[in-house]
């Protein structure tokens, strides 16, 4: 079953395209597989991990690169798609300026990643990696966690992958918001559902966190996806 955040993109993504016989998309930290799957388009997969590239499936071309320098050269896109990579980049927004010249008139960027000052952003970031791979391996029972190609992968968090950073960039590219969504992650239902003395601990944490702060962190939503329509001409 399709997570709340994927049926959004997609909707918006068929809505666009739907009278375009081949959608180009660039998928900019694309990793294993297609995060929007358009039936009909040709995906593009840059990515920095060549054992990510490796399996992935969906794409006609694979690029290994950094999405922060990459020259695309005379590639064009329909649509741009960052799905959970702009946290893990020292500079977001070079990554959202290099892709944003290759889009084409009335193209779509969609943004998918971290609320960093949720409850659980703000957990993974004062928590060491090693215990990200845990809770990968016993919680959500991936056994391959950790491992080179593997999530959870090492995060940066600056400043510029909040949603709110991500939204201005975006604005200041000349495109318009069409969409913002909030979303729980199914991470924190997982924890929940399999260890729940721990699940109440981080509902405690965030308490603490929105009580403290008089609610400006700390928040229950934990993940956010934005839309964006180039208005270039």
């Amino acid at each position: 079953m399709a997570s709340p955040w994927v049926n959004d993109a997609l909707s918006h993504a068929q809505s666009a395209f739907s009278s375009k016989i081949n959608t180009d998309i660039l998928e900019v930290g694309g990793g294993s597989r297609t995060h929007i799957p358009l039936k009909g388009a040709r995906y593009t997969v840059l990515d920095i991990s060549k054992e990510q590239l490796e399996k992935n499936k969906d794409a006609a071309e694979r690029i290994l690169g950094d999405a922060q320098t990459i020259d695309y050269g005379d590639r064009h896109f329909d649509a741009c798609v960052f799905w959970d990579v702009l946290e893990h980049l020292e500079s977001p927004r070079s990554a959202l300026l290099r892709a944003h010249d290759t889009l084409s008139p009335g193209g779509l960027v969609f943004v998918k990643g971290p609320i960093l000052s949720s409850a659980k952003g703000i957990f993974t970031d004062l928590t060491p990696w090693w215990s990200h791979v845990l809770f990968y391996r016993y919680v959500l029972r991936q056994k391959n966690a950790g491992k080179p190609g593997y999530a959870p992968f090492r995060v940066e968090h600056a400043a510029e992958a909040s949603h709110s950073e991500i939204a201005q960039t975006l604005k200041e590219l000349g495109m318009d918001i069409v969409f913002v969504g909030e979303y729980v992650s199914t991470q924190v239902h997982a924890l929940k559902d399999r260890i729940p003395p721990l699940y109440w601990l981080y509902e405690a944490f965030g308490l603490l966190l929105r009580t403290v702060s008089a609610g400006r962190i700390g928040g229950r939503e934990t993940e956010f996806l934005i839309v964006a329509k180039c208005l270039r001409q």
